[in-house]
Protein backbone atom coordinates (compact mmCIF):
# COMPACT_ATOMS: atom_id res chain seq x y z
CA UNK A 1 0.00 0.00 0.00
CA UNK A 2 2.80 2.36 0.75
CA UNK A 3 4.01 2.26 -3.09
CA UNK A 4 0.40 2.99 -3.72
CA UNK A 5 -0.72 5.70 -1.73
CA UNK A 6 3.38 7.20 -2.25
CA UNK A 7 2.38 7.30 -6.33
CA UNK A 8 -0.95 8.96 -5.79
CA UNK A 9 1.06 11.69 -3.52
CA UNK A 10 4.02 12.33 -6.39
CA UNK A 11 1.73 12.05 -9.52
CA UNK A 12 1.49 14.88 -11.12
CA UNK A 13 -2.22 14.37 -12.70
CA UNK A 14 -5.10 15.10 -10.09
CA UNK A 15 -6.40 12.09 -8.59
CA UNK A 16 -10.38 11.84 -7.80
CA UNK A 17 -11.51 9.20 -5.05
CA UNK A 18 -15.03 8.24 -6.12
CA UNK A 19 -16.51 7.02 -2.81
CA UNK A 20 -19.81 4.68 -2.28
CA UNK A 21 -20.59 2.35 0.63
CA UNK A 22 -18.49 1.32 3.56
CA UNK A 23 -14.96 2.96 3.39
CA UNK A 24 -12.65 1.85 6.19
CA UNK A 25 -8.79 1.30 7.34
CA UNK A 26 -6.97 2.10 4.25
CA UNK A 27 -9.74 3.27 2.03
CA UNK A 28 -9.72 6.05 4.18
CA UNK A 29 -6.05 6.44 3.22
CA UNK A 30 -6.64 6.17 -0.35
CA UNK A 31 -9.35 8.74 -0.03
CA UNK A 32 -6.59 10.69 1.95
CA UNK A 33 -4.15 10.36 -0.52
CA UNK A 34 -6.72 11.56 -3.51
CA UNK A 35 -6.43 15.08 -4.22
CA UNK A 36 -10.17 15.51 -4.87
CA UNK A 37 -13.03 13.29 -3.32
CA UNK A 38 -16.38 13.10 -4.36
CA UNK A 39 -19.08 10.52 -1.90
CA UNK A 40 -22.19 9.04 -2.58
CA UNK A 41 -24.35 10.48 0.33
CA UNK A 42 -24.96 6.46 1.30
CA UNK A 43 -21.03 6.42 2.40
CA UNK A 44 -19.73 4.74 5.32
CA UNK A 45 -16.43 5.88 6.95
CA UNK A 46 -14.37 4.91 10.08
CA UNK A 47 -10.50 4.20 9.94
CA UNK A 48 -11.23 1.08 12.69
CA UNK A 49 -7.37 0.38 13.02
CA UNK A 50 -8.39 0.42 16.79
CA UNK A 51 -11.25 -2.47 16.97
CA UNK A 52 -8.63 -4.64 15.41
CA UNK A 53 -5.82 -3.89 17.89
CA UNK A 54 -3.24 -2.18 15.33
CA UNK A 55 -2.01 1.47 14.69
CA UNK A 56 -3.13 3.51 11.55
CA UNK A 57 -1.03 2.76 8.41
CA UNK A 58 -1.70 4.13 4.88
CA UNK A 59 -0.33 7.01 5.25
CA UNK A 60 -3.48 7.76 6.94
CA UNK A 61 -1.48 9.55 10.35
CA UNK A 62 0.46 11.66 8.04
CA UNK A 63 -2.72 12.82 5.51
CA UNK A 64 -5.68 12.74 8.58
CA UNK A 65 -4.13 15.95 10.64
CA UNK A 66 -2.96 17.38 7.96
CA UNK A 67 -6.30 17.21 6.50
CA UNK A 68 -8.92 17.64 9.60
CA UNK A 69 -6.84 19.35 12.38
CA UNK A 70 -4.68 16.98 15.43
CA UNK A 71 -7.71 16.95 17.69
CA UNK A 72 -10.37 15.55 15.01
CA UNK A 73 -7.45 13.09 13.64
CA UNK A 74 -7.23 11.99 17.17
CA UNK A 75 -10.63 11.45 17.88
CA UNK A 76 -10.82 9.30 14.27
CA UNK A 77 -7.95 7.61 15.05
CA UNK A 78 -8.54 6.49 18.42
CA UNK A 79 -12.38 6.21 18.96
CA UNK A 80 -12.80 4.19 15.29
CA UNK A 81 -16.47 5.60 15.55
CA UNK A 82 -18.34 5.06 12.09
CA UNK A 83 -19.85 8.10 10.46
CA UNK A 84 -21.50 9.28 7.38
CA UNK A 85 -20.89 11.36 4.32
CA UNK A 86 -22.17 14.54 5.35
CA UNK A 87 -19.72 14.85 8.68
CA UNK A 88 -17.02 13.53 5.77
CA UNK A 89 -17.43 16.68 4.53
CA UNK A 90 -17.83 18.90 7.31
CA UNK A 91 -14.39 17.32 8.58
CA UNK A 92 -12.92 17.96 5.22
CA UNK A 93 -12.08 13.97 4.37
CA UNK A 94 -14.05 14.76 1.07
CA UNK A 95 -15.28 17.22 -1.15
CA UNK A 96 -18.81 16.98 -2.28
CA UNK A 97 -21.29 14.76 -1.28
CA UNK A 98 -23.84 13.75 -3.99
CA UNK A 99 -27.18 11.13 -3.94
CA UNK A 100 -25.77 7.48 -4.77
CA UNK A 101 -27.56 7.12 -8.47
CA UNK A 102 -25.49 10.84 -9.30
CA UNK A 103 -21.78 9.57 -8.55
CA UNK A 104 -20.94 8.43 -11.88
CA UNK A 105 -22.03 11.41 -13.79
CA UNK A 106 -20.72 13.79 -11.23
CA UNK A 107 -17.04 11.91 -11.35
CA UNK A 108 -17.21 11.75 -14.86
CA UNK A 109 -17.89 15.65 -14.96
CA UNK A 110 -15.23 16.41 -12.78
CA UNK A 111 -12.94 14.51 -14.36
CA UNK A 112 -13.82 15.60 -17.76
CA UNK A 113 -13.62 19.05 -16.82
CA UNK A 114 -10.01 18.26 -15.24
CA UNK A 115 -8.52 17.04 -18.60
CA UNK A 116 -9.48 19.77 -20.13
CA UNK A 117 -7.35 21.96 -17.90
CA UNK A 118 -3.98 23.38 -17.87
CA UNK A 119 -2.61 19.44 -17.23
CA UNK A 120 0.94 20.82 -16.76
CA UNK A 121 -0.03 23.44 -14.48
CA UNK A 122 -2.05 21.24 -12.50
CA UNK A 123 1.46 18.65 -12.07
CA UNK A 124 2.67 21.81 -10.51
CA UNK A 125 0.01 23.12 -8.39
CA UNK A 126 -0.17 19.20 -6.78
CA UNK A 127 3.69 19.53 -6.11
CA UNK A 128 3.59 23.05 -4.46
CA UNK A 129 0.48 21.95 -2.02
CA UNK A 130 1.89 18.31 -1.21
CA UNK A 131 4.82 20.27 -0.28
CA UNK A 132 3.89 23.21 1.27
CA UNK A 133 3.76 21.27 5.07
CA UNK A 134 7.53 20.72 4.76
CA UNK A 135 9.08 24.50 3.93
CA UNK A 136 9.03 27.30 5.56
CA UNK A 137 7.21 30.53 3.91
CA UNK A 138 10.53 31.99 2.40
CA UNK A 139 11.14 28.13 0.44
CA UNK A 140 7.52 28.34 -0.36
CA UNK A 141 7.31 31.12 -2.26
CA UNK A 142 10.46 30.58 -3.99
CA UNK A 143 9.13 26.93 -5.29
CA UNK A 144 5.96 29.20 -6.38
CA UNK A 145 8.16 31.42 -8.23
CA UNK A 146 9.87 28.32 -9.73
CA UNK A 147 6.83 26.48 -10.74
CA UNK A 148 5.06 29.72 -12.45
CA UNK A 149 8.31 30.34 -13.91
CA UNK A 150 8.06 26.75 -14.93
CA UNK A 151 4.25 27.29 -16.88
CA UNK A 152 4.77 30.37 -18.01
CA UNK A 153 7.02 28.31 -20.49
CA UNK A 154 4.03 26.69 -21.67
CA UNK A 155 1.64 26.78 -24.48
CA UNK A 156 -1.12 27.02 -21.84
CA UNK A 157 0.08 30.02 -20.18
CA UNK A 158 -0.08 31.49 -23.72
CA UNK A 159 -3.40 30.21 -24.52
CA UNK A 160 -4.55 30.92 -21.04
CA UNK A 161 -3.38 34.86 -21.54
CA UNK A 162 -4.80 34.93 -24.84
CA UNK A 163 -8.28 33.70 -23.92
CA UNK A 164 -8.19 35.71 -21.22
CA UNK A 165 -7.57 39.10 -23.36
CA UNK A 166 -10.22 37.96 -25.63
CA UNK A 167 -12.79 37.29 -23.38
CA UNK A 168 -13.34 33.48 -24.09
CA UNK A 169 -12.80 29.84 -22.60
CA UNK A 170 -9.18 28.90 -23.06
CA UNK A 171 -8.63 25.89 -25.27
CA UNK A 172 -5.54 24.04 -23.04
CA UNK A 173 -3.69 21.52 -24.31
CA UNK A 174 -1.19 20.14 -21.97
CA UNK A 175 1.78 21.63 -23.21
Amino acid sequence: MHITVTALYRMRKPVIASVQGSVAGVGVSLILASDLAIAADNSIFTLAYCHIGTSPDGGSTYALPRTVGIKRAFEIALLGDRFDATTAHEAGLINRVVPAAALEKEISKLARRLSLGPTHAYGNTKELLNLSFHKTLEEQLAAEARNFADCATTLDFAEGVTAFNEKRIPQFTGK
